[in-house]
């Protein structure tokens, strides 16, 4: 499962790098953006403090979708009790999620869908 969310995530950085697919209004870091949830992934194998890691991850999502005009319900929330697989699933799933919004939201919904193929 990691792989196919490596794959796909890639595919989508790949995409946002290029210049001519963002606008200036809704232009985003693609790769601060996975290191950052790299990161996150990695703090929440720190069992002693999972709950300041399950908020860390909460809040940076909302926090994106404040930034960036999208829903908060579109992002799944992490909970403490979580197995840490489940976890990174969550939060790669969420990255891949606000890159395809991202790319939904400058009208490059065929760049989304070639990517795929």
């Amino acid at each position: 499962m990691n792989a196919s969310f490596d794959k796909e995530i890639g595919s989508r950085i790949k995409l946002l790098n290029n210049d001519t697919i963002q606008t200036d209004s809704l232009k985003v870091n693609p790769n601060e953006i996975d290191s950052i949830v790299n990161t996150l992934i990695l703090l929440s194998k720190d069992v002693e403090n999972m709950q300041a890691s399950v908020i860390r991850s909460n809040q940076y999502f909302d926090g994106l979708a404040s930034r960036y005009g999208i829903s908060t319900h579109e992002f799944e929330k992490i909970k403490v009790r979580m197995q840490l697989d489940d976890v990174a699933a969550i939060l790669k799933d969420n990255e891949l999620k606000f890159f395809n919004l991202i790319l939904l939201k400058n009208n490059r919904g065929d760049a989304l869908l070639h990517s795929a193929q």
